[in-house]
C-alpha cells in the first residue's frame, strides 16, 4: 500500500475553513491524510469548526506555534487559506525555517472571487502552486502576468463543485418543499439602507407567495464572527426594517447543505451558495434588484442567465414556473459542470514532488505584495506578550530572530518570554520594552 499524502490545509476564518473543506473531495485510493489548522479567532462558529474536525485532525494553532511546530516539514503538502498579507507571510515565513527538503506550498481563493482579483493574486505569486476556479480566473491571471517575470506561476483549476452527493440521493423537484432559501452574504450589499430594502423586497415576495416559505439563511449567527465586520446582524437589519415580517418568512440557522437538499429554490446576490445549491439539486437564480454592481459582486452572476429582479416576480410559482437552468457556457467558464476537480490539485502536486519547482522570485518593479515584515512579526509578538500568549511570543520571536539574527532587542524578548519564573519573566519584559508602533 502506498504511504499516505500527508496534507495540511490552513484556514483563519470561516470562509476559508468553508474553502478548506470544498478542497477535501478525495477518492479513498488517493490515500490523502488531512489535518486542518483552524487559528484561534473569536467568534468561528462552532459548527464550522465540528465540520472541519470531520475532515481529519483539527489542529487550533496560532501562526507562530504552527511555523515551529515539530511536525510542520512532515507534511507532503500545505495548503494556505489566509486573509491578505498573512497569505504571503506565512510562505516568507516558511523559508525561514532551516530545512533542505520544505513541504511544496499552495493556496487558493475561499469560492468565487468577486473583486480585488490582482491584489489577492499579488499576494499569492511565488507559491509551488495556486488553485484556480476555473476558465476565467486562468484567464485573468494570464493577462495580469503576461511579460512579467510572474508569467510562469503554476495554477491548477480545481472547479466549483463543494458538496459531494450522488444523483440518487437527490430529490426530485415535485418531491421538494415550496421553499426559497436566500444565501445572505454580511457585505453585499453593504449600506444599511440597501439591506433594509433587500429583506423588503423578499417580505413582499413571501406575502405575494403563502404557499410557500421564503427562508433567509444568515452567513452567521448573532456573537458569530466571519471575515467581514458588520454593524448589524441581519436579524436586527430586519426588525429595524419591518417591525412584523410576514408569517411565511424566517430565519433558519441550520447548514446550508441542508437547506438546500430539500427547498425548490435558492436565491443569492453573489454568493457561492449559487454552485452549492447546483450540487444539492436546488434550482438558483441570481437577485437582481440592485443592478450590475461590482461592489455587491453582482457583475460576475450577471451572465448567469438565472437573472432576476424578485420586486417584479408575480409570485414564487410563477417564478417556479417560468425560471430556466444556469447558462452552461457561463457554468464552464466560471468552473462549474465541468471534469475539474480537486483529484487534480493531488495529481498536480505529486508531479512537482517527483520534479521539484524551481521557486520564483521576486523582483522590483513589479506588482507583488511578497515581503515579509520584519516590524509587523515583532508587533504581532508584542500583541501575545499583552495577551500572555507566551507560546506564540515565543514563536514569533523565533522567526523574529531567524530574519534578523543580530537584533538585540528580539534576542532579549525571547529569551525573556522562554523564562518561566513569572516574576523574574515580568522583569525582563519591563527592562527590554521597545515601542514598536
Amino acid at each position: 500500500m502506498n504511504d499516505p499524502f500527508k496534507l495540511l490545509l490552513i484556514g483563519d476564518s470561516d470562509s476559508q475553513l468553508l474553502a478548506c473543506e470544498a478542497l477535501c473531495r478525495f477518492p479513498s485510493d488517493l490515500n490523502v491524510q488531512v489535518t486542518i489548522n483552524a487559528i484561534p479567532r473569536e467568534g468561528t462558529p462552532d459548527s464550522i469548526l465540528q465540520r472541519a474536525a470531520a475532515l481529519g485532525d483539527l489542529w487550533r494553532l496560532d501562526m507562530g506555534q504552527l511555523l515551529t511546530h515539530s511536525e510542520l516539514l512532515h507534511f507532503d503538502a500545505i495548503g494556505v487559506y489566509l486573509t491578505g498579507s498573512k497569505i504571503s507571510d506565512f510562505r516568507l515565513a516558511l523559508g525561514l525555517l532551516p530545512s533542505r527538503e520544505r513541504p511544496l506550498l499552495f493556496c487558493g481563493f475561499n469560492g468565487v472571487v468577486l473583486e480585488k482579483f490582482m491584489e489577492g493574486m499579488s499576494w499569492r505569486l511565488g507559491y509551488d502552486l495556486v488553485c484556480l476556479s476555473g476558465p476565467r480566473d486562468r484567464e485573468a491571471l494570464d493577462r495580469m502576468l503576461e511579460g512579467s517575470p510572474f508569467a510562469g506561476q503554476r495554477t491548477v483549476l480545481t472547479g466549483l463543485h463543494r458538496q459531494e452527493i450522488s444523483d440518487d440521493q437527490l430529490l426530485d423537484q415535485e418531491q421538494r418543499r415550496k421553499q426559497l432559501v436566500f444565501a445572505e452574504q454580511v457585505v453585499m450589499p453593504s449600506s444599511p439602507a440597501d439591506r433594509a430594502e433587500m429583506v423588503r423586497i423578499l417580505a413582499d415576495l413571501a406575502r405575494r407567495s403563502p404557499d410557500w416559505e421564503v427562508l433567509i439563511k444568515p452567513r452567521i449567527a448573532p456573537g458569530e464572527a466571519t471575515f467581514h465586520s458588520i454593524t448589524d446582524h441581519i436579524s436586527t437589519t430586519l426588525q429595524q426594517a419591518l417591525g412584523h415580517p410576514p408569517d411565511n418568512l424566517r430565519f433558519d440557522y441550520r447548514p446550508l447543505p441542508d437547506l438546500l437538499r430539500q427547498a425548490r429554490l435558492t436565491a443569492t446576490i453573489s454568493s457561492t451558495a449559487f454552485f452549492d445549491a447546483l450540487d444539492m439539486g436546488c434550482r438558483p437564480l441570481v437577485m437582481a434588484d440592485f443592478g450590475i454592481n461590482p461592489a455587491n459582486g453582482s457583475h460576475v452572476f450577471a451572465g448567469s442567465g438565472v437573472w432576476r429582479c424578485l420586486d417584479q416576480v408575480e409570485d414564487l410559482d410563477a417564478l417556479d414556473r417560468s425560471l430556466p437552468s444556469p447558462d452552461a457556457d457561463w457554468l464552464a467558464w466560471m468552473g462549474y459542470g465541468t471534469n475539474l476537480d480537486p483529484v487534480d490539485l493531488i495529481e498536480a502536486l505529486g508531479q512537482l514532488r517527483a520534479d521539484p519547482p524551481e521557486r520564483l522570485s521576486t523582483t522590483s518593479g513589479y506588482l507583488s505584495n511578497a515581503n515579509l515584515s520584519f516590524t509587523q512579526l515583532r508587533r504581532d509578538a508584542e500583541q501575545a506578550i499583552g495577551q500572555k500568549n507566551w507560546e506564540e511570543a515565543q514563536s514569533l520571536l523565533q522567526l523574529g530572530s531567524l530574519m534578523r539574527p543580530t537584533h538585540r532587542n528580539v534576542a532579549r524578548r525571547l529569551r525573556a518570554v522562554q523564562q518561566r519564573n513569572r516574576i523574574i519573566r515580568r522583569l525582563l519584559l519591563s527592562l527590554t520594552y521597545r515601542d514598536v508602533g
